[in-house]
C-alpha cells in the first residue's frame, strides 16, 4: 500500500465524516441543553403545584377541625376534650404541623400543642368557613405558615372562638420537593430546590451548602415566586448526567468516523490500484513508443478500464508504422528524383559549355588561340563529364551533399577557367568585362565553388536574350571577406520574386530549366560558411556576389613559414 494515495483518500473520506460526527456531537449537546431546560421549568411547575396540593390538603384538615361537632362544643361538653384532644395531638403529629392552639370566645387559649401561638386578629371578624394565613418568624428564627380559623357556633352566627396552627415552611417545601422521587434516584439527577425570602434568605435548600456556606449553582435553571407566601422558588439541575450520555455517544462516533474512514480509504485505494494496473501498463507501453519502439503493442485484459485507450493507441501505431513505411519509400523516391535534377543539371552546364565552344568554332578555327582555348574547354568538359559519371556510381554521397574539407583556394584561377570556358565563347554576341585582382585566397572547397560560379554566369549569359554586358569581379568585401560578383544587364527580377521564389527547388522562369541550380549554388555557399546576396532592378539588370570565408590570421602565418596546416 503507498502511504501518500491513502493517505489522500483517507483525507477525502474523513473529512466529511468527521464533520458529520461534529455536527452529530453539537445537535445532541443542544439538544440535551434545550431538554434540560425544559425539564427545569417541569420541575419548577411541578413543585408550585405540589405545593400547592400540600398547602390545601393542610388547610382542608383544618377547616375540617374548625366545622366539626366536638371542637364546637368544646365549652359545652368536658367529656369530649379528650377526643379533641387525641385529634389535635393526631393532627400535629402527623401533618407536620409545628403547633396547634385552640382559643375559646375570651381570646384565651383553651388547649395548645406544643405552645400557644396568638392568632391573627382578622380572625375575630371573619365570616364563614375560611380562614387567614400569614408567615412568621418563630423564636429562633425559622419561617412559619400561620393558619388562623374561626370556630362558630353550631348555628353558624358568632364567633365561639378560633383554631390556629403553624406549619414549617422548610418541612412543607421539603415534602413537596420529595413529591415523585424514588430513593433510587441519583443525587445528580434530582433537581436542587431554592426558596429564598425578599431578603433572599434561604428558607429552604434540597442540597446541602458549600462548607464556605455559599450556595451551591447548578447549570440550568428556572425561577418562580410564590405569590401568596411573599417567597422566590428556584429550580435547577446539572447538566453532567445528562450531557455525560450525549457526550459519550458524540465521542463514539468521532472514533467510528475514523473508523469508516480508514476502511473507505483502505477499499478506496486497493480499487483505485486494481484499476490503475492498466493505465500504468498504458503509460510504460507509451513511453517505449515515445521513445521510438513502435512495435510495441499494449496487451491489456478485455475488463480493464484502460483497454479502449491501448486499442487505440496500438491502432494509432499501426498507422504510425504504415505512415512511416510509407514515407520512407517517399523519401527514397524524393532523392532518386532529386539525385537525377542535380545530375541533369550539372550535365546541361557541362553540354552548354561544349555547345559555345562548337558553334563559335567555325567562325574562330583558324585562330590558333582559340584553337588551344578550344582544347582546354574541351578537357575540362571531359572532366567534368567524368565527375558526373563518377558521381552516378556513388549516388548515397553524391544525394548527401557531403564537402570536402575546405582549403586554402586561390579563386582567381577558377574564375578565369569559368570564364574562359563559358563567357569568351560568347564574346561576340555580349560585351564581356572582367575586373580580377591577381589572388583572391579563400577557404572553401574549390570545385564546388567553380560549379557555383559556372552555374551564375550561364544564368547571366542566358538572361541577356539580346546582346548586352556581362561583369564579373572579384575581390575582398567590406569587411576583408573574399568575394566575387557576376552581374548583367538582362530585364531583372521582382522583388516578390526573389523574396518567394528564387532560392526555391525546382522554382524556375526558364522554359528548358528545372530549377535548382541557383537552390544548389546557395547550399555549397552556406555549407562553406559563406552567404549569396542579390541585387536586381526590373529592366536593368541583375547581380550576385558571393561573399566566402576567409583564411583566420593564425592559419595565413603558419602557411606564410611554411608549417603544415
Amino acid at each position: 500500500m503507498r502511504s501518500k494515495p491513502f493517505l489522500t483518500y483517507f483525507l477525502l473520506s474523513a473529512v466529511p465524516l468527521l464533520l458529520l460526527a461534529a455536527l452529530n456531537y453539537w445537535n445532541a449537546t443542544r439538544s440535551v441543553a434545550a431538554t434540560l431546560n425544559r425539564v427545569v421549568q417541569n420541575d419548577l411547575n411541578a413543585f408550585i403545584v405540589n405545593v400547592d396540593e400540600v398547602l390545601s390538603d393542610r388547610e382542608s384538615v383544618l377547616l375540617k377541625l374548625a366545622v366539626s361537632p366536638e371542637v364546637q362544643r368544646l365549652k359545652d361538653d368536658a367529656s369530649l376534650r379528650d377526643r379533641v384532644e387525641a385529634s389535635l395531638k393526631s393532627l400535629a403529629l402527623n401533618e407536620d404541623f409545628q403547633s396547634v392552639t385552640l382559643f375559646d370566645h375570651n381570646r384565651q387559649p383553651a388547649w395548645a400543642l406544643p405552645a400557644a401561638s396568638q392568632p391573627d386578629d382578622r380572625v375575630w371578624t371573619l365570616q364563614g368557613n375560611v380562614f387567614v394565613d400569614r408567615v412568621i418568624d418563630d423564636a429562633s428564627g425559622k419561617k412559619l405558615l400561620q393558619y388562623s380559623v374561626p370556630i362558630h357556633d353550631q348555628k353558624g352566627l358568632g364567633n365561639e372562638g378560633a383554631l390556629v396552627a403553624t406549619i414549617d415552611l422548610e418541612l412543607l417545601f421539603s415534602a413537596a420537593s420529595q413529591t415523585g422521587r424514588t430513593q433510587t434516584t441519583p443525587t445528580d439527577a434530582r433537581p436542587m430546590v431554592l426558596v429564598r425570602d425578599s431578603q433572599n434568605k434561604a428558607i429552604f435548600l434540597s442540597a446541602p451548602p458549600a462548607p464556605n456556606g455559599v450556595l451551591p449553582m447548578r447549570e440550568f435553571a428556572a425561577e418562580a415566586p410564590l405569590p401568596r407566601l411573599g417567597l422566590d422558588v428556584i429550580v435547577s439541575r446539572n447538566e453532567s448526567p445528562f450531557i455525560s450520555n450525549a457526550r459519550r455517544w458524540g465521542l463514539a462516533g468521532f472514533v467510528l468516523a475514523l473508523l469508516f474512514a480508514v476502511l473507505a480509504a483502505f477499499l478506496l485505494n486497493r480499487h483505485v490500484r486494481q484499476r490503475s494496473r492498466g493505465m500504468a501498463r498504458v503509460t510504460e507501453d507509451l513511453s517505449a513508443i515515445a521513445h521510438g519502439d513502435l512495435d510495441r503493442r499494449i496487451l491489456l485484459q478485455s475488463s480493464d478500464d484502460a483497454r479502449g485507450i491501448a486499442d487505440n493507441i496500438n491502432a494509432m501505431t499501426a498507422q504510425l508504422r504504415a505512415q512511416i513505411a510509407r514515407e520512407e519509400e517517399s523519401r527514397q523516391f524524393d532523392s532518386f528524383v532529386r539525385l537525377s535534377a542535380m545530375l541533369t543539371h550539372d550535365l546541361k552546364n557541362a553540354i552548354e559549355g561544349l555547345s559555345l565552344t562548337v558553334n563559335n568554332m567555325g567562325r574562330h578555327f583558324d585562330n590558333e588561340q582559340f584553337r588551344i582555348d578550344a582544347m582546354k574547354g574541351l578537357a575540362i568538359a571531359t572532366d567534368k563529364l567524368r565527375e558526373i559519371v563518377a558521381r552516378l556510381s556513388r549516388p548515397v554521397s553524391s544525394l548527401s551533399g557531403e564537402h570536402k574539407r575546405p582549403t586554402r583556394t586561390d579563386l582567381v584561377p577558377i574564375l578565369k577557367r569559368v570564364i574562359a570556358l563559358t563567357a569568351e565563347p560568347m564574346r561576340g554576341k555580349h560585351t564581356i568585362q572582367t575586373k580580377l585582382p591577381d589572388s583572391l585566397f579563400a577557404l572553401v572547397d574549390g570545385p564546388r565553388i567553380e560549379e557555383v560560379a559556372e552555374n551564375l554566369i550561364l544564368n547571366a549569359i542566358e538572361a541577356m536574350t539580346e546582346s548586352g554586358t556581362l561583369i564579373i569581379e572579384a575581390g575582398p568585401a567590406a569587411n576583408g571577406e573574399p568575394s566575387f560578383a557576376v552581374s548583367d544587364t538582362g530585364p531583372g527580377m521582382s522583388p516578390t520574386f526573389i523574396e518567394q521564389r528564387l532560392f526555391r527547388p525546382f522554382s524556375t522562369t526558364k522554359k528548358n530549366g528545372i530549377g535548382l541550380g541557383l537552390y544548389t549554388c546557395r547550399e555549397v555557399i552556406r555549407a562553406s560558411g559563406g552567404r549569396i546576396d542579390v541585387e536586381s532592378v526590373q529592366g536593368a539588370g541583375t547581380t550576385f556576389r558571393v561573399v566566402l570565408p576567409s583564411i583566420p590570421p593564425d592559419r595565413r602565418n603558419q602557411e606564410g613559414s611554411g608549417k603544415p596546416s
